[in-house]
């Protein structure tokens, strides 16, 4: 199959609108940030009817993250601790807002986006810290949010799935079971670049190899974690207790693509329940882009109805 012909559009559309500076110069991480945020707003979309959202602060050891939640207005439904993708550098959750509301919608859950801190000014492990803790507090505040308090589930795309997927690892680890379910997309798993579909689409659509090798070096900086850390590669342990039942979504033309597949298989052998998600024809970040493009909106609200009858 062919990439979709919608997402090309996009695409096409988006570089001559916005083009690429011709400085010879890399951008910084910043002005990187500001471009994201300009353009992530073509596919921001009015919240959904049936939604309401509050946007307030989550309170934590010396700092304060920025979050919002976006829920039914009838009805006790599930939590879901959303965490947005960019790289660890660029996003927030006003870029994945209509992500994280169409989740909401057509799972029929709460979504509590999290604002985690960004590299380089807040490298690793910050975000990671950020994500834990975050996750930790929506736990501990699931009745005062009137949320079930029976049912947590997390989720994530790209270095947001990173982020989502190690948080509830290490929640699990010291409350068993707690987080039920976790949807993943397109999740970065490991720190490494030669993985078939690496090789196959280095050059490729919507993220490239030393895009990604760059997101990298601004998450770590000049941290040198362990091969072991789980905090940075996912399958470098077989955890404790039982992971969550997880739904991993891997687009077909994205470098990300086999280590998604071999995260769900990594779950799988702990014995946790795993499937993986399809998504043909689709590149990295597609998620955001539902608006312009039918296929991604048919495959992440197909993936959203699944994490809602496993939450049920």
């Amino acid at each position: 199959m062919t990439i979709d012909a919608d997402l090309l559009a996009y695409y096409d559309q988006m570089a001559r609108k916005y083009p690429e500076p011709a400085s010879a110069a890399a951008p910084s991480p910043q002005a990187v940030r500001a471009r994201f945020a300009t353009v992530a707003t073509e596919a921001l979309r009015p919240l959904p009817a049936g939604l309401r959202s509050e946007t307030f602060v989550i309170p934590l050891p010396g700092r304060d993250l920025r979050a919002r939640l976006y829920r039914p207005v009838t009805g006790e439904v599930p939590l879901v601790v959303y965490f947005h993708g960019g790289g660890w550098v660029v996003g927030d959750v006003d870029t994945h807002g209509t992500l994280a509301a169409f989740l909401a919608q057509d799972g029929e859950v709460a979504v509590l986006s999290v604002d985690y801190r960004l590299a380089p000014e807040h490298p690793f492990p910050t975000p990671v810290d950020d994500a834990r803790e975050a996750l930790a507090w929506a736990a501990e505040q699931r009745a005062r949010l009137g949320v079930r308090t029976d049912r947590l589930a997390v989720a994530g795309d790209s270095a947001g799935g990173h982020l989502a997927a190690q948080a509830a690892a290490w929640f699990n680890d010291r409350h068993p079971g707690t987080v039920g379910a976790q949807l993943l997309i397109y999740p970065v798993v490991q720190h490494r670049f030669d993985t078939p579909s690496y090789e196959r689409l280095a050059d490729g659509v919507g993220l490239t190899r030393d895009e990604m090798r760059w997101y990298w070096r601004m998450f770590l900086g000049d941290a040198e974690p362990a091969a072991n850390d789980v905090r940075v590669n996912l399958m470098a342990e077989a955890p404790r207790h039982p992971l969550p039942s997880t739904l991993v979504i891997a687009a077909e033309y994205d470098p990300l693509h086999d280590e998604a597949v071999s995260y769900a298989e990594f779950v799988a052998r702990t014995g946790a329940r795993a499937e993986v998600v399809p998504a043909a024809g689709l590149t990295h970040s597609f998620a955001r882009l539902q608006p312009f493009v039918p296929q991604a909106r048919l495959v992440m609200h197909d993936a959203a109805k699944r994490l809602r009858d496993w939450l049920a």
